[in-house]
């Protein structure tokens, strides 16, 4: 436990040379990828709950049937989940303790249900830790270490009081926006579609959770939060239903006359007591992370759809120490709106790792290579023959 820990807590203390995203992008490549790591150490950790199965049956050694059942499956039977139908098909409720000692344990039938999912738990769990992280990978490599390029040693706190060395960086970041003719367009556009690509792989991974599970996962979390504060009308447990602790498994061999003589086995699925919990938090957590992200799609639309919101949120980032017809004519220089749009999101970057003092500068001097200077309108002036009398 120890050995993964401690690289997680490193992960998460691990700060980029310079920041090129923003909070939503880093739920899901940073904290929803430390989480799902995180669950898959607690489904591993045998020795916290112990055997992941124990079953029991006469007639077959203990540690035969444990092996048997874990590759074949358990099964369980819905209709003793909770509510039983009498003759009329009408539900009535199942007292557990009397007519059923364990929820869903009955004879095999065509209502048994098969649990294989506990085999691949933890397979699933990192794969989609892994797929979380994907948009990070596809950015940083499109991101190419451009902004950590531009600010350089600009993010050091020491660089305030050191004005020639700050000076000496912003020219140096003024002479890129000068002498480079790469448009920053595209480079905007891969991060909203990353950011787009977020919002599709948890609504996605919400769904193939949902299939893993045998489809008792997309309405989870709302039939345990009602289980338990007593909002439900009293129909099974839901956790007992996705996740039973007490299975049937039938172990079916040859007799001493060739026959095949079948032994029922009841197992104890110790692992469902985790999987349980790491679902229920995982089916909030990925609800949130979905809606973080949704938000924050939306907002990036608008600010993307509104010029004047763009200078605003630059103007807010430098802490309004530059005049907004600056900002606005920086936004502007371009003619296409993609390149507007790219710029802006550069400069936008710019302004996370710059403090403001130097992000004033930085735009005061951006403002005479970007901004194309406007001549002033004069009078032509006509010539004079000789003659002519000047003007009382």
């Amino acid at each position: 436990m120890d050995g993964l820990v401690g690289p997680l807590k490193q992960y998460l203390r691990k700060k980029d040379p310079a920041s090129i995203d923003n909070f939503a992008f880093k739920l899901h490549y940073r904290a929803t990828f430390v989480v799902l790591l995180i669950c898959l150490t607690l489904v591993s950790a045998r020795q916290y709950i112990g055997d992941p199965i124990d079953c029991i049956a006469d007639g077959v050694p203990g540690g035969t049937m444990n092996l048997y059942c874990w590759i074949h499956s358990t099964f369980s039977v819905p209709g003793m989940f909770g509510r039983v139908e009498d003759e009329y098909g009408v539900g009535a409720p199942l007292d557990v303790n009397k007519d059923n000692p364990h929820p869903g344990v009955g004879p095999e039938g065509k209502e048994a249900v098969y649990h294989k999912y506990y085999q691949w738990v933890v397979f699933v769990l990192f794969i989609q830790a892994a797929m979380f992280h994907l948009p990070r990978l596809f950015w940083k490599h499109s991101e190419g270490g451009l902004m950590q390029m531009l600010v350089g040693n600009l993010t050091d706190p020491m660089m305030i009081i050191n004005k020639g060395q700050r000076s000496d960086r912003i020219q140096f970041i003024k002479k890129y926006f000068k002498e480079s003719e790469k448009t920053h367009g595209s480079y905007a556009a891969k991060f909203f579609l990353c950011e787009i690509l977020c919002l599709v792989n948890v609504i996605g991974q919400m769904y193939l959770t949902d299939n893993f599970l045998g489809g008792n996962f997309m309405n989870y979390g709302t039939e345990v939060f009602s289980t338990t504060f007593g909002l439900s009308t009293g129909g099974p447990d839901p956790m007992n239903k996705a996740f039973p602790k007490v299975t049937k498994c039938t172990f079916r061999k040859y007799g001493p006359s060739g026959t095949v003589t079948k032994h029922d086995g009841l197992c104890v699925l110790a692992l469902n007591i985790i999987n349980e919990k790491i679902y229920v938090f995982l089916w909030f957590w990925f609800v949130g992370v979905a809606i973080m992200s949704a938000l924050a799609i939306i907002y990036r639309a608008v600010v993307i759809m509104v010029p004047s919101l763009r200078v605003t949120v630059i103007c807010a980032r430098s802490l309004n120490q530059v005049n907004r017809s600056t900002v606005h004519s920086l936004l502007t220089s371009k003619s296409g709106w993609l390149d507007q749009v790219g710029d802006y999101w550069v400069i936008y970057l710019l302004s996370k790792n710059l403090n403001p003092i130097a992000m004033k500068e930085l735009l005061e001097e951006l403002k005479t290579v970007m901004v194309a200077p406007t001549k002033a309108y004069s009078l032509p002036d006509y010539p004079t023959h000789e003659g002519d009398e000047e003007p009382m």
